[in-house]
């Protein structure tokens, strides 16, 4: 006899297991991508990737994309530009990034990777590559039918807010007042 559980249990059981899944794998150092990428760069940049701070690294990978000023790189990754300027010079000082003048502009300045940061910026993408391919692998044991119903499940829970603790549909979100505005 297969037991079928009523859309209240299952609504239950789904709110722990994202809850769960969140505890899981929500950390803001991973130890096991440090390890990574230590074993995937030459040991003259093993401290260097076990003290950086998980932006800086992060940061650093944007770079790959060609030399960026600090606005630019700031921009690109949703990130402060103050926050940004403190973790280019974490990297500028751990020889991993330079900095030059922007010909024509007297002002700016364009952050290039050095021959070490971009051993690490081809090393943190060979990770994310292994990330995404095991998340593919896994992934692929349910039908198309089952992808369907939690992609539009995620994309509901990112497009959803709070209203104190309570989470509201985007299609439910009061729209904005004016003073809000």
């Amino acid at each position: 006899m297969v037991s079928m559980k009523t859309k209240s249990a299952l609504i239950t059981e789904i709110s722990a297991l994202v809850g769960a899944v969140g505890d899981k794998f929500d950390t803001d150092e991973s130890d096991a991508e440090r390890d990574y990428l230590a074993e995937h760069c030459p040991a003259r940049l093993e401290g260097t990737v076990r003290e950086l701070p998980t932006l800086s690294l992060h940061l650093l990978a944007v770079l790959a994309d060609g030399p960026i000023s600090v606005v630019g790189l700031a921009a690109r990754a949703d990130q402060l530009k103050g926050t940004v300027s403190k973790h280019v010079q974490k990297l500028v000082d751990a020889g991993l990034v330079t900095r030059s003048p922007v010909p024509g502009n007297r002002k700016e300045l364009q952050l290039t990777p050095t021959p070490d940061g971009g051993i690490l910026i081809a090393a943190h993408q060979r990770m994310h590559d292994e990330m995404d391919a095991g998340r593919h692998d896994f992934l692929s044991r349910y039908t198309a039918t089952e992808l369907s119903v939690l992609a539009k499940m995620l994309q509901d829970l990112l497009a959803a807010d709070r209203d104190g603790v309570r989470l509201i549909p985007a299609e439910l979100r009061s729209p904005p007042t004016r003073e809000q505005t």
